[in-house]
Formats: structure tokens, C-alpha cells, sequence
């Protein structure tokens, strides 16, 4: 039999007792954002006095069974457990003939042509790869690719098979009892993530957003009308590298009349609590509303065009694209002020004409605290076309000096402002030293110049830059 075994030597920790308990649900479910959670549960198990085995069935199948904790709550100290044993190996072809491996198994091969269907008798001694090898009464071998195999019957039976993931212990009581207890444990392949929708105005000046939270389930179990706390935040933990699971069914939950999320703050993370159960099957993708949509929220469209020294090699990128950036605050002023989880935002613009909501870009967000800024690159301006040339260039021991030139053709009917980044490399000293536009250290790798241009006109910026080092 295939299992894990752990020795433990717990006693039932100190608890509440069961009446202070009852109120609370009897399944609750933390999940994180990197693909695991914390899984508790309350039931109640009737021990005998002295050893007992005990059941513990549908847990998680990517639980990991080091993890588990286990309290008896209604009579503390009463029950220990002395062992565990995870059972996964189960109910199924393979899983039943390798139990059968030296014992007597019946065989009915299917006939071909006139040849009828044949019955093997004999003690199965191996199963490789796609065949069965069976030794007959005469002690003859009978090897059987299993694409020829029409039954197979199992006489004896085998009474250690687990239908679903079980945990098995053996429990010390010291009396007989009913005895409320609770499991807690991790399970891998069971994650979150936060998706905003966010729409802008007709003017683009203000935008209406809203936040949906997704939990993917691939942990081999469902949890049933359990309370749901979703954690943001980076949790160290030792992890294997994860495998990719596909999706497999979407549930929505679209009820804006039921309680929502609660944010609270926990340790250096963020905690979020639904106000009521929900159910989360197995090989399921649900979404829950977290942000109820807050309408008008002031936002700056922003143009900017990043030239890194890089491109001066790589002609099909010289020109570059204008990057179309909105921004806006995560405060109480604008009717937001929560801690928002990192996720992806997307962004609609509805047309004049009949009000249809059109996707105009999306863009990922780091975890973001109250009273920060949100940055979200949309795409790259059509109308504003940048033209890059390399006037100059002169380079000696430890310095180098570039002339540089952009055109920018506003194509639009409305005049724009477009911010243009110079990025230079780590490790230089850099100075600029003529230029047509006034320019802003931003840090230690970027002068921003400020470029006003009018409605369906052109302006050219010009600059010299040097860097030592």
C-alpha cells in the first residue's frame, strides 16, 4: 500500500470548549495567492476508550499530509493521535491489480476471427507497462497486453482501498465520547487573483471601476458552504516548482446584494473576509465580486515616449511607439482608499454612438496600499508619431556623446503633451548638455523632457547628452 506515514507525538491542544465553538462554521478555507491554502474543518468523531482507528475522508488530494494539525476542542487532552497514514492510492484499474500482485486473478481474453473469447486462471505476478503476467495452475506464464483483455475478476477480497483521499489515524482516547474536532492543514493547486474592470468617461478625464476576485481549484476536493479568507501579500514560503493545470468550468457569483469582502490589515499582508459562505467545487474557476463599482474617479491620461541607449543598435525599434499611461489614486477622496491585491486591469471606453462598451487595453498592478498611486499602460498611441534620429556620436576613454533628434507628428484633432524619457544605462554619469526643451531628472537614469504639440502639428526635440564612467 502506497501512503505517507507520520509519527506524531500531539495531544490535543488547549481549545474552546464545544459550546463556544458551535457558532463557528464547521469549514474554513485562507487562500493565498501562490497556489495554496489553509484548509480547516470541524466534525464530530465518536472514540472508544484506548486505541482507535480513524477515517478521516474527503481532504484535499494536493494536501501536503506534514502539515496537518488536528484539536479536539470539546475535551481537551482527551484524545492524542498516535499516528497518520494518507491514503491516495485509490479505487481503480491499477491501483486494485497491484494489490492483487500474488494473488489468483480470472482473466478473459477476447477472441479474433473464429476464434472464441478464452478464460486464464492464475496468480498474477506482474503488471508492466501495458501487459499482465500471470503463472497458471501447470505453472505456466501467460503474458497479456492489456488491449486484449475483455474482464478481469478479482475473487479474494481487498479491503484496504480508499475511494478518496483519507487520512488514517490511530488515536489514543482516554474515554469513550463524541468529541468535536478540527483538522487544519495546507494543500497545494488551489490560488488567487484579483481582476479589475475599470471604464473610462467620454472625455477620459474619469473612469468607473470595480474589482472581481478568482479562485482556481485544482485541489482534488470541493469545500461546501465554507467560509472564504483570501491573504494578499508576499508570504515566504519553500515551494516546488508548480505544474500548469488547465481550467476546467467557471461559476460566477454576480449577487451584488450579498455581503461582500471585508479588507483588514494582518501582520504585513492584507486579509480579505467574505461576509457569507459560499461553496468552491472541485476543477472550478469562481468569482466573487470584491470591489462594488465607484463611478467618476478623477484619472490622467498621460503620453510617453522611452528612448533607451539600446535602441541606437536595433533599427526596427529606433522610432519606438508613444506609450498611453492612466493614472489615478487609490484614496478615500476617490472612493477607493483599500488595499488592492495585485491582478490584471482592464480597461473599456464606451462609443459615443450607441453607448457599447469597447476594450481599449489591459495592464497588470503590483500589490497596492491606500493612498498610492496606479499607473496602468493601456497600449500605444495611433496619432502621435515619433521619428528618432542619431545626429552625432563621439566616443573616447570612458565617455561618449550623442546628439540626438525626435519628431513628433500629432495627427490628432486636439493637442497633446508627450513626456519623453531618455534612459541611460547603469553605472554612467550623465549630463545633458544643450537642448530645445527644459528637462526634469527624474532619477539616476532618466531626463524627462515636456513636449506640448499643438492639433495636427509637428515639434522636434533636440538634446546632447554625455555619460562618463
Amino acid at each position: 500500500m502506497i501512503f505517507s506515514a507520520i509519527v506524531f507525538a500531539w495531544a490535543c491542544s488547549a481549545g474552546l470548549a464545544g459550546a463556544a465553538e458551535s457558532s463557528e462554521p464547521n469549514l474554513a478555507l485562507t487562500v493565498y495567492t501562490d497556489s495554496f491554502a489553509v484548509v480547516r474543518e470541524s466534525r464530530h468523531i465518536v472514540f472508544e476508550k484506548g486505541l482507535n482507528t480513524v477515517k478521516f475522508t474527503d481532504v484535499a488530494s494536493a494536501i501536503d499530509p506534514t502539515s496537518v494539525n488536528f484539536q479536539c476542542l470539546s475535551a481537551p487532552g482527551v484524545v492524542s493521535i498516535l499516528e497518520q497514514n494518507y491514503e491516495y492510492d485509490l479505487v481503480g484499474t491499477a491501483g486494485l491489480l497491484r494489490r492483487y500482485i500474488d494473488k489468483n486473478v480470472t482473466v478473459i481474453v477476447k477472441g479474433s476471427g473464429a476464434d472464441a473469447a478464452r478464460e486464464l486462471t492464475g496468480v498474477l505476478l506482474a503488471m508492466t507497462g501495458n501487459e499482465l503476467i500471470l503463472k497458471g495452475p501447470a505453472n505456466n506464464i501467460e503474458i497479456i497486453d492489456k488491449n486484449s483483455v475483455e474482464q478481469i475478476s478479482l475473487k479474494e477480497p481487498v479491503d484496504d482501498m480508499a475511494i478518496k483521499p483519507t487520512l488514517v489515524w490511530l488515536a489514543n482516547a482516554a474515554e469513550d465520547g463524541n468529541q468535536l474536532c478540527r483538522l487544519s492543514y495546507t494543500t497545494g493547486q488551489i490560488g488567487w487573483s484579483a481582476d479589475y474592470s475599470a471604464v473610462l468617461n467620454g472625455d477620459e478625464s474619469k473612469l468607473d471601476f470595480s474589482g472581481w476576485v478568482t479562485i482556481d481549484n485544482k485541489s482534488g476536493t470541493a469545500y461546501r458552504d465554507s467560509a472564504i479568507n483570501l491573504i494578499a501579500g508576499d508570504v515566504r514560503r519553500i515551494t516546488e516548482p508548480k505544474p500548469v493545470y488547465r481550467r476546467m468550468a467557471l461559476a460566477a457569483e454576480m449577487d451584488a446584494a450579498a455581503a461582500g469582502f471585508e479588507e483588514t490589515p494582518f501582520m504585513e499582508y492584507h486579509l480579505y473576509t467574505l461576509g457569507r459562505s459560499s461553496t468552491i467545487n472541485d476543477n472550478q474557476v469562481k468569482q466573487i465580486e470584491f470591489i462594488s463599482p465607484v463611478h467618476n474617479v478623477p484619472t490622467k491620461k498621460l503620453y510617453i515616449y522611452e528612448r533607451g541607449q539600446q535602441q541606437i543598435y536595433r533599427s526596427e525599434q529606433q522610432n519606438g511607439k508613444v506609450q498611453v499611461k492612466l493614472e489615478f489614486e487609490n484614496t478615500t477622496e476617490n472612493k477607493l482608499g483599500i488595499a488592492l491585491p495585485a491582478g490584471k486591469v482592464r480597461v473599456y471606453k464606451k462609443q459615443a454612438a450607441d453607448k457599447a462598451l469597447e476594450f481599449v487595453g489591459e495592464d497588470r498592478i503590483n500589490h497596492t496600499a491606500e493612498k498610492e498611486k496606479l499607473s496602468v499602460y493601456v497600449g500605444n498611441a495611433f496619432d502621435i508619431v515619433p521619428e528618432y534620429t542619431l545626429l552625432e556620436q563621439q566616443a573616447g576613454r570612458r565617455m561618449r556623446q550623442e546628439k540626438h533628434k525626435i519628431e513628433f507628428r500629432n495627427r490628432k484633432d486636439s493637442p497633446v503633451t508627450v513626456f519623453v524619457d531618455e534612459k541611460f544605462p547603469h553605472g554612467v554619469n550623465w549630463t545633458i548638455d544643450e537642448s530645445t526643451h527644459k528637462y526634469e531628472k527624474r532619477d539616476a537614469y532618466t531626463a524627462r523632457f515636456e513636449v506640448k504639440i499643438e492639433a495636427d502639428s509637428a515639434v522636434t526635440v533636440g538634446y546632447t547628452a554625455t555619460q562618463r564612467w
